[in-house]
């Protein structure tokens, strides 16, 4: 059987001023500029979540009196089924077969979608010596236990004292009251011996240093890559600065007492108010000399060292001279970075060791230009390139979210969490989508990925959407196959059905394609209507398939398809969209 064109329709279609329709792609025009059509400044894509369903009121009837009440027709009687049948039919024998150039591009309609680049192969947040696998360990574990339980109970002597030194330091003090008075922090001095000889205790008998810091008055930032806990201990020692840091480390027993006298600048992830002070905080601090350096750790989350993932720009938002530290941690048998790693079993490696290394590099300040100060970003890529050039590590686009979706993961074949590491810092930038959305997609992929090989086959991918293999089928799977591979990898599951989700006219498409399968204008979906939509596409498909697309069709499970349930169904299938839209060809 030949596949069939869909009948073009011509209906009026109520559009946000946000979502326009996008123009036919022209051969002639550059796809960069296609690009342009529907991207905002920086190659950010327009959101568009959802369409605000239809009034309610336009699927009732009033009765005689006056009073709204459900339309009684049922789509499920076997009569208006019949009905339905003969005449969707009628209009089925007159569509033409598409040709199979015309099936070439079949999300087309979207715009060109922006190039990821190549693939990471670097998972930035894994420690490489997580599991013990010498027997030199073992042995050396099991040795050195009473030097663990001693060097413990020494940590948490002194950070006892630390906790009574703060306490009669802020007796009287008024939190509101800022900068806090330097006789006061004069006095703090004796709890940063204390922190050095917390390293000690932790194996950190000594701490190559190459380069100094320079004074307050000449670069009032610092910022420095991120791999221990032990990054801000050393710093509390050395610079006692303002800290830029979690709000829920203030709240941690005894450490939030410790650090308070540094009037850290507290930070909620996932709250914009709190965002929004902490770069006011940054700001106004880095530009009054009353305050200490102002201590940044730009990347937002500790890796494991052997690459730079995206700054944040908050250390770069006040233009201001900054100098960059670079901190390194040699070993051959213990791995001190925390990434994905229990903090437990961290300080427990850490405290068994006998030595531990520690290198700090002070780098020349660095100076942002005019242009520069009107453009953070820019600012921070300098200043990035120069610690990655310090560090000899590659610079890379993954982010605090790339970590959260990887705890988010089953136990992937071979340990590999690099395949689903996607830079999630480039795909914001690029599709808008949020880590939440992401990790909503992920646990779709891992459903879809029934071996956790970490990639798709194109029969993985068909059979779990319920498609049969055809030359629409191909092409919804080549859709996602960017790099060609054969297989989909997370990456490209991820940006295929993110630019699909976040277009601009996703809303007004998806309102589109309903009206379109709604032959009979009634606001809801008949089992007709959707087999009759899904067979113009897809002639093959049998029964029980159809009854499938039915069954996810219903979202909410009341047994009538409307425009919630279908604008629901998309949200969670975008790459289906293509088969419900009237064709625009020819």
């Amino acid at each position: 059987m030949g596949l069939l064109r869909r009948p073009l329709i011509d209906m009026p279609v109520e559009t946000d001023c946000h979502t326009p329709l996008l123009p036919k792609q022209d051969e002639s025009v550059p796809n960069a500029l296609l690009v342009d059509n529907h991207t905002t400044v920086n190659g950010k894509v327009d959101i568009v979540l959802d369409i605000a369903p239809e009034d309610d009121s336009e699927n009732e009837i009033e009765d005689s009196n006056g009073t709204q009440v459900e339309d009684s027709s049922s789509f499920d009687e076997d009569a208006e089924i019949d009905e339905d049948k003969r005449e969707i039919n009628a209009s089925v024998g007159s569509v033409t077969p598409i040709q199979t150039d015309e099936l070439r591009g079949l999300y087309s309609f979207l715009g060109v979608q922006p190039p990821l680049g190549p693939p990471p192969t670097i998972d930035p947040f894994r420690n490489h010596t997580e599991v013990m696998d010498s027997v030199y360990e073992w042995i050396k574990a099991i040795v050195c236990f009473p030097l663990v339980i001693v060097r413990l109970l020494l940590i948490i002597i002194i950070t006892g004292g630390g906790i009574l030194i703060a306490k009669l330091l802020l007796l009287g003090w008024d939190e509101k009251v800022v900068p806090m008075p330097k006789w006061r922090r004069k006095i703090v001095y004796i709890t940063r011996i204390l922190a050095r000889l917390v390293l000690f205790c932790c194996g950190y008998h000594w701490i190559r240093r190459v380069g100094k810091p320079v004074k307050r008055e000449v670069a009032p930032v610092v910022v420095s890559n991120h791999i221990s806990f032990i990054d801000p201990i050393f710093f509390f020692f050395e610079l006692f600065p303002s800290f830029v840091s979690s709000a829920a480390h203030s709240e941690l027993p005894g450490i939030g007492m410790i650090i308070k006298p540094m009037q850290v600048i507290n930070v909620e992830r996932s709250s914009a108010e709190s965002k929004k002070y902490a770069l006011k905080e940054i700001k106004n601090r880095a530009m009054s000399n009353e305050f200490p350096h102002v201590m940044v750790f730009p990347e937002g989350t500790t890796t494991n060292g052997k690459a730079l993932i995206f700054f944040q720009l908050g250390a770069f938002m006040p233009g201001l001279p900054v100098q960059p530290v670079v901190l390194r941690y040699p070993y051959v048998h213990f791995d001190n970075s925390w990434g994905r790693t229990s903090i437990l079993k961290l300080v427990w490696r850490m405290l068994s060791q006998l030595h531990n290394f520690m290198e700090v590099e002070y780098l020349p300040v660095i100076y942002p230009t005019s242009r520069e100060k009107d453009h953070p970003a820019l600012f921070a890529k300098k200043v990035k390139r120069v610690m990655a050039k310090a560090l000899n590590v590659p610079s890379t686009s993954h982010s605090y979210s790339d970590l959260i979706l990887s705890t988010k993961l089953k136990e992937p074949k071979n340990d590999d969490f690099a395949s689903y590491m996607v830079e999630m810092a480039k795909m914001e930038k690029l599709f808008h989508i949020t880590t939440r959305e992401s990790a909503v997609l992920l646990e779709k992929f891992q459903a879809l990925d029934t071996n956790c090989s970490g990639r798709l086959t194109e029969s993985q991918f068909l059979d779990a959407l319920d498609l049969p293999k055809t030359t629409i089928s191909q092409q919804i799977f080549g859709f996602f196959n960017k790099e060609d591979e054969g297989s989909i990898s997370f990456r490209e599951f991820l940006a295929g059905s993110a630019f699909i989700l976040k277009h601009p006219s996703f809303g007004m498409m998806c309102k589109v394609s309903f009206e379109f399968c709604d032959f009979r204008k009634q606001g809801f979906l008949s089992r007709v209507e959707i087999e009759r939509s899904l067979r113009l596409v897809f002639p093959e498909l049998t029964s029980t398939q159809v009854q499938k697309f039915e069954k996810k069709l219903d979202v909410d499970g009341d047994g009538i398809i409307n425009w919630d349930d279908f604008r629901d169904f998309l949200h969670k299938y975008p790459e289906l969209l293509a088969l419900f839209l009237p064709s625009s060809s020819g």
